[in-house]
């Protein structure tokens, strides 16, 4: 099967670390190989770079395990079935899905599929953001009161902070956060998420592609209002984030799915709502029932 990533080479080193970080046990430079379908002069010297990086390291046994570079990251405890169904939404729909824990303080990025129709621009896994409005808002709800209200506090701009109080509601009446562009921006996102795919932006200097990214989430960072859900109007989307809970019942993940497109019409949406919230509730099932076998 032709590998339709607009950068072969980055996927292949995300599938690895993925692959590291999901595992319970090293895997050697032939299994791995094997199991992600690349050859094994490949995977060896991705492997070597990994472990330069700190991101993996060769255990006595000469198999590989995520290494301390990523041992902050909580992927280690995440069943196999996480990336499966991650893949399964990205297929399902055409676009990019992401899979993030949310802390306190920040939202790192866990996983990344790509779509067949849109990939997931410039959002790598390790990827962290500061928890500030939007952020996180698929999760808010469930999150204790000082989270929210510290949350709350971010959304600077007086819209934004009446707009962050009625999402809360929203979200967890719907059990999804549904953003689009701002009015007149929805050509400007399309073009830029467009730009980024096709340039590869592993291929732009570290401080352009933040830039690049910042001025991305800016514009796509307005909430739909609840008669926006309702409407039967053709209407920009940008993307979608559903709370998924760990074994404890905390709402500690979310799940996100981005179209990023510049029209849709309410049947699309709603068929994006509807994948994503189930999505959701099947990560939720993985988790829990990972800590049933643990």
């Amino acid at each position: 099967m032709p590998d339709r990533s607009s950068s072969p080479p980055t996927r292949r080193v995300v599938d690895i670390v993925s692959l590291l970080a999901g595992a319970d046990a090293p895997i050697s430079t032939a299994g791995i190989a094997e199991q992600l379908g690349i050859a094994r002069a490949t995977a060896s010297a991705i492997l070597s770079e990994l472990t330069t990086a700190g991101w993996a390291v060769r255990d006595p046994t000469r198999g590989y395990i995520i290494g301390p570079a990523l041992a902050g990251l909580p992927t280690a405890a995440l069943p196999h079935d996480v990336g499966d169904l991650l893949a399964e939404l990205a297929a399902r729909t055409g676009y990019g899905a992401t899979f993030s824990r949310i802390e306190p303080d920040r939202l790192t990025v866990l996983d990344v599929r790509h779509g067949v129709d849109r990939v997931v621009p410039g959002i790598p896994v390790g990827h962290r953001v500061p928890l500030q409005f939007p952020a996180g808002a698929g999760v808010m709800p469930w999150r204790p009161a000082r989270e929210q209200n510290i949350w709350l506090r971010t959304a600077t701009e007086d819209d934004d902070q009446h707009n962050a109080c009625a999402l809360l509601a929203l979200v967890r009446e719907r059990g999804i956060a549904v953003f689009r562009p701002r009015a007149d921006d929805a050509g400007l996102v399309d073009l830029l998420a467009d730009l980024l795919s096709a340039v590869g932006s592993e291929l732009l200097r570290p401080q352009l592609r933040t830039r690049t990214l910042r001025q991305l989430a800016a514009l796509t960072a307005r909430p739909f209002t609840r008669a926006e859900l309702d409407s039967d109007e053709i209407l920009p989307l940008s993307y979608l984030a559903a709370p998924v809970f760990d074994a404890n019942g905390t709402a500690a993940y979310e799940v996100q799915l981005g179209p990023l497109r510049a029209a849709t019409t309410r049947i699309e949406r709603d068929d994006f709502i509807e994948a994503t919230r189930a999505t959701a509730r099947d990560l939720t099932a993985a988790l829990a029932d990972n800590r049933r076998h643990r």
